[in-house]
């Protein structure tokens, strides 16, 4: 998803630091419950964030990994519906978190922030549509293929960029088993499309793996 904090003015920016408070979370903390009430739109200042749906005991789907300077959880901030997910820490995390009420008013009172929370949700419409076409018509090795490009991309620009998630998360986003995800990315490996360090993977090259979902 797009970076909010670097892609609107200092001026906007200063706007929702004032408005906003810092919080920080360690390694799983929880930022919020699945159910509970939306009182708050959190920013990414540093660190990642996980989102995930317990549709039953045991068994975990995630919703998106979102990095620094990305917003989420916006839907039901906006429309006052509970949280529709989860949202833990993955590493040491600083979130800006904007009260629902102030969110509301920048609404009103910012076009700026307006058309920033208008691209985000067509953004999340694309993403979501795509996500649905792939389990329809793709295979398992390249729906792990498009997980693992989209955390590379969400990871930053410079290259090599290092996956911190476990294989597990990439099975759920990637909607395969954890056994299945392990497999895939050790072929990825063998191929040359990644590398595979103390258990860690890397990708030093985005285009081998958009090739392969291209072939």
């Amino acid at each position: 998803m797009k970076q909010l904090l670097k892609n609107i003015s200092p001026e906007l920016h200063a706007l929702l630091e004032k408005r906003g408070d810092r919080r920080t979370y360690g390694v799983g903390g929880e930022i919020f419950s699945e159910g509970s009430p939306a009182e708050f739109l959190p920013i990414v200042i540093s660190g990642a964030v996980k989102m995930i749906r317990s549709p039953e005991i045991g068994r975990d789907i995630i919703i998106g990994i979102f990095r620094e300077g990305e917003m989420f959880a916006l839907p039901p901030v906006f429309d006052g519906g509970p949280y529709p997910a989860s949202a833990f820490a993955v590493e040491k995390t600083v979130l800006l978190r904007l009260d629902r009420r102030d969110f509301l008013q920048l609404i009103r009172e910012s076009p700026e922030f307006s058309f920033a929370v208008i691209g985000w949700m067509c953004e999340m419409l694309r993403e979501k549509t795509s996500i649905i076409r792939n389990l329809a018509i793709t295979s398992s090795e390249r729906r792990v293929a498009g997980v693992v490009m989209k955390l590379a991309k969400n990871a930053g620009p410079d290259l090599p960029v290092k996956i911190t998630v476990r294989r597990q998360d990439i099975g759920e986003m990637a909607s395969v088993s954890t056994e299945t995800a392990i497999r895939v990315v050790r072929r990825f490996a063998e191929r040359g499309l990644l590398r595979i360090e103390r258990g860690k993977i890397f990708i030093d090259d985005l285009d081998p793996l958009r090739k392969f979902q291209q072939e």
